[in-house]
């Protein structure tokens, strides 16, 4: 009897425990299916499939009231935040604080809470939950991010003074003080910058005396500032102004390597100092402004770069190579320019860049230098005299349509047609090159009298196709749309020349497409600072193979001007102002990433090019390539042909 009851006790126990861990003042049920719900929502949230996840747990939602109803609502809170919808992130943390109020999920609640006041521009309240966080018995690890949040948000002027006084009252001056020494050591460690983080702990163990993170600076007892990657203090300093943050850390890291593994083949003569220009927040839950996919266009973007460039300026660098995009190197010019210091700016094609200060080399070619040699090739060299340009909504479209078209009609050439899209994200040519069939129809010798005009214009639209567009210039800023658009030049039966700029080259996505899609690139010709079969691009590929184990993309240019300043250097010119005037002096240097030539009066690169695709290859142009010379008739079907 006695064991009996006992037993039932036990069991009592066993049900009314967790029942009070959830919250509820009444019993909940253990549930199988619930269980294999949730973890089908866990484990698709742990892949990144948000979507997903929450229609798991939805319907875990729907069950009746079971071990996981917490950890479920918690979870999709959390869903809810990755896919964006900050408002629904913070009704589903609510909703759990009303319905169990007693959960363990509660402090991180909050933390969800204030993560996405944060990421809706609520700066006041985001601060608030954190500061809630701090002043209550929350675990030490959340306590340690509310403070690491905070941190950065006060660094980064988005606490206004007001609301830090209110966290003074709700914290405690010292509890917050202590925060927010701890916080930024938390935040520079996040980082990567590793003798930041040291000197920040030793700061915090130096101001505070038995705090509540104690413990965790405490993991820092050994840690000491660390020398900057390099072979010492008396090596000279080279200065890298890049992303090793944010949405561009993959390009800026690539680039990082690329400096790297010139600075290794060389015996590390250089000491690398690094100034990251990226987003400051690691892998924190904060977002940033961006106005497009291809600048750092935003205030605090900008001010990054002129403080880094100011700091690796402070440390006396012999050169900077760096940033990648052009707003950014406009700012990073202007400060450079005031030290005298070369700049090499290794992927941005901002026109007038290198106008901007002697000591500024843009290792790409410029839009207008592009332009220019494809149109005295297509105008003196082929003989095109009716073309089309079509050209991104962009500076770099812009500028390069504008001086193509310049050029060809000063060679006697004419644009028949010119039309814009928007890079990355226009789809359908059918507008663009229907206009340039009605413009290829209207060079056609006047129709046959026996044919009415509504006859002619029907067979326009059926199958007649158009040879009288001799080349269409398709300018593209990324290879996805030299994809987008070359099938539909073929498509749309216009038999002409499709001349490109560098972007229509990518060796390993045209080795990966179907022989069909292939086809639609033979016979494109490109201008580019690449050389077919060069070695120097083998040589590079493979080392950098070996060193990181992938295919390099962007830092074949990052590679180049290291090697450039190390020749510099070894040299003789050992010092800002003599390496500027060696930079002048190069003139068709055979990098990884192509031809080199940079002169006194313009230091973007100028040494170029063209280029043919066949097949999966390309090649020089030759004499072959040559138009054949002879009459141009017309022959009974109205169709162009070349009589010796």
């Amino acid at each position: 009897m006695l064991r009996t009851a006992r037993y039932a006790c036990l069991t009592l126990a066993v049900v009314l425990a967790p029942a009070l861990a959830e919250g509820q003042a009444y019993t909940w049920t253990y549930s199988v299916a619930a269980e294999k719900v949730f973890g089908n929502g866990l484990a698709a949230y742990k892949q990144g499939r948000f979507e997903e996840a929450l229609n798991h747990l939805r319907q875990l939602a729907e069950f009746p009231l079971n071990q996981r109803s917490s950890a479920g609502q918690f979870l999709a809170g959390r869903a809810l935040y990755r896919l964006g919808h900050f408002a629904e992130a913070i009704d589903a943390a609510l909703t759990l604080q009303r319905r169990f109020p007693t959960s363990r999920y509660l402090p991180d609640t909050r933390l969800l809470i204030g993560d996405s006041f944060f990421s809706s521009k609520h700066y006041d309240e985001a601060a608030s939950q954190y500061g809630r966080l701090l002043a209550t018995q929350a675990p030490l690890g959340l306590q340690a991010q509310a403070a690491e949040r905070l941190a950065a948000m006060a660094w980064n002027g988005q606490i206004k003074e007001q609301e830090l006084m209110r966290l003074r009252q709700a914290v405690g001056a010292r509890r917050l003080r202590e925060a927010l020494f701890f916080g930024r050591s938390r935040w520079y460690q996040r980082l990567g910058w590793e003798e930041e983080a040291a000197q920040a702990v030793q700061t915090y163990r130096d101001s505070v005396a038995n705090g509540i993170f104690a413990p965790v600076a405490a993991v820092w007892r050994n840690v000491q500032p660390v020398q900057r990657s390099g072979v010492g203090s008396g090596s000279p300093r080279l200065g890298l102004l890049l992303p090793l943050t944010g949405p561009y850390q993959r390009i800026g890291e690539e680039l990082r390597q690329g400096v790297l593994l010139a600075n290794r083949e060389a015996g590390s003569p250089f000491e690398l100092v690094i100034a990251d220009t990226g987003v400051d927040y690691g892998n924190l839950p904060i977002a940033t402004d961006r106005a497009d996919s291809v600048s750092e266009s935003s205030a605090s973007g900008l001010l990054r770069v002129a403080y880094g460039a100011q700091q690796l300026l402070d440390q006396r660098v012999a050169a900077i190579i760096g940033p990648l995009f052009s707003s950014s190197s406009v700012v990073a010019a202007t400060v450079a320019a005031r030290a005298g210091v070369p700049l090499l700016v290794p992927l941005a094609q901002q026109s007038g860049l290198d106008e901007l200060s002697h000591s500024v080399f843009q290792l790409r070619t410029v839009p207008e230098t592009q332009a220019r040699l494809l149109g005295e090739y297509a105008t003196l060299v082929l003989g095109l005299e009716h073309l089309a340009i079509i050209s991104p909504l962009s500076d770099y479209g812009w500028d390069f349509a504008h001086e193509f078209t310049r050029i060809a009609e000063r060679n006697g050439g004419q644009i028949e047609y010119s039309d814009w899209y928007v890079p990355n994200e226009t789809r359908d040519f059918r507008h663009v090159f229907k206009e340039i069939r009605k413009a290829g129809f209207a060079l056609r010798p006047p129709p046959d009298t026996s044919d009415t005009l509504e006859v002619v214009e029907e067979k326009l639209e059926a199958d007649m196709f158009i040879d009288t567009i001799d080349g269409v210039v398709v300018v593209v800023e990324s290879f996805a749309d030299a994809k987008t658009i070359a099938p539909q030049v073929h498509f749309h039966r216009l038999q002409t020349q499709v001349l490109g700029n560098d972007a229509w080259w990518d060796s390993e996505a045209i080795r990966q497409m179907r022989p069909g899609e292939r086809k639609n690139f033979d016979g494109v010709i490109f201008v580019s600072a690449r050389q077919t079969e060069s070695a120097a691009e083998q040589s590079f590929v493979s080392a950098f193979r070996k060193q990181f184990r992938r295919d390099p993309l962007y830092s074949a240019t990052s590679y180049d001007a290291t090697h450039l300043l190390i020749n510099g250097w070894e040299q003789g010119y050992r010092d800002p102002a003599a390496l500027t005037e060696w930079l002048t002096s190069i003139r068709f240097y055979e990098g990884a990433s192509g031809a080199i030539s940079l002169s006194p009066d313009v230091r973007s690169n100028s040494a170029l090019t063209l280029l043919k695709i066949e097949r999966d290859k390309v090649r020089s142009l030759g004499t072959g390539d040559l138009p054949k010379m002879g009459v141009v008739e017309w022959d009974a079907s109205q169709r162009q042909v070349l009589r010796p």
